[in-house]
């Protein structure tokens, strides 16, 4: 784990993968915002005011993202003094993302990662998501729930149809497929949806 001090206002933590294994914590926790994951929060920010003497003491803002190799939380104090601060972060870490998903004349990767409680919510979800020939459709199992993966799905309103669909079942995340070919169970490497419909009969 390292913590850096960018200023007086912002302190920005990153931990490993093999960290979080260590102390039974996964990325999930962090989106779903477990006891465990709270807790886990304030024991950095306990950490980062030992270590870094970053002193937490007004309403503040936290950006949680997932790098190649490690977990990074950005914490940043909110006041008047740090509006701009703020804006700046948040624009650097937007152009990293579209850094890491864009390269150049390409167009912009469409891909959508939800995550299920269990196999059976995964098998309801793609049973009612239309027909997508030409898609492509992975599933995984991490930390005790069931991961879709899907992408290169045409046209706009059938994505938009995916969409409303897989909220409705599911819950979407805000990794990539990158961290699940890493760290999660491969149980369907081709064409998951497909063969989940026809778990429920359909074509």
């Amino acid at each position: 784990m390292r913590i850096m001090k960018i200023n007086d206002n912002t302190v920005r933590i990153f931990i490993s993968f093999t960290e979080l294994d260590a102390m039974n914590l996964s990325v999930h926790d962090f989106y779903q915002r477990t006891t465990r994951s709270e807790q886990f929060f304030w024991d950095l920010l306990a950490k980062a005011k030992e270590e870094v003497d970053f002193h937490l003491d007004q309403p503040f803002w936290i950006q949680a993202m997932v790098a190649s190799d490690e977990f990074v939380v950005t914490v940043v104090k909110q006041d008047e003094q740090t509006e701009m601060d703020l804006g700046q972060i948040l624009q650097q870490a937007l152009d990293r993302k579209l850094a890491q998903r864009q390269a150049p004349k390409s167009a912009p990767k469409e891909e959508w990662v939800y995550a299920f409680e269990d196999l059976e919510d995964a098998v309801d979800a793609a049973a009612a998501l239309p027909a997508a020939p030409g898609s492509v459709s992975t599933l995984y199992n991490y930390d005790g729930d069931y991961y879709i993966a899907l992408s290169k799905v045409t046209p706009l309103r059938k994505k938009k149809n995916v969409e409303t669909i897989l909220d409705e079942y599911g819950e979407a995340m805000f990794f990539t497929e990158d961290f699940l070919r890493e760290h999660a169970e491969l149980i369907i490497a081709d064409q998951a949806v497909a063969k989940l419909r026809r778990l429920r009969g359909a074509q």
